[in-house]
């Protein structure tokens, strides 16, 4: 069971809000809405960070390109070295044929030695001292041996 309270004096008893000041009196509230920032230097920071990003994407792919073109030129230097360098072995080849070497030795002079014919008789030994007799590449001859 409740048991009522004493209310005051002067509780609820008097008037809710104290009497309206005259008109001439009245002051507007402060303005209850807050303040925005501008948004003019965000948006510059933004579009500034959006360019120089731009600029330097630019900058990259242009260091990109020139390294690219080097590269290519390069390529095609070793190409043509290459080219020259077979002709060059080619050139070498046609001097040493034996047609070319026969024509150049008719132009110094020289001509084969029909008088003295050198036959190779398999059943004659090679004439001439042992140090001439060659040894297959890579091989050394073992002294005492004979081989």
């Amino acid at each position: 069971m409740r048991v009522p309270r004493a209310v005051p004096q002067g509780y609820g008893t008097g008037p809710a809000r104290p009497a309206p000041a005259p008109a001439a009196q009245v002051k507007a509230p402060p303005a209850a809405r807050r303040a925005r920032p501008p948004r003019a230097p965000f948006l510059l920071l933004v579009v500034g960070l959006l360019c120089g990003g731009l600029v330097s994407l630019l900058l990259l792919n242009a260091v990109l390109a020139q390294d690219s073109f080097r590269a290519n030129g390069l390529r095609n230097e070793i190409s043509d070295l290459r080219n020259q360098k077979e002709s060059k072995q080619s050139a070498i080849m046609r001097q040493e044929m034996p047609a070319a070497v026969a024509r150049n030795n008719e132009l110094q002079g020289l001509g084969p030695d029909w008088d003295t014919a050198r036959v190779i008789d398999p059943a004659r030994p090679a004439v001439g001292a042992a140090g001439d007799v060659q040894t297959p590449a890579g091989q050394e001859r073992v002294p005492g041996t004979g081989q």
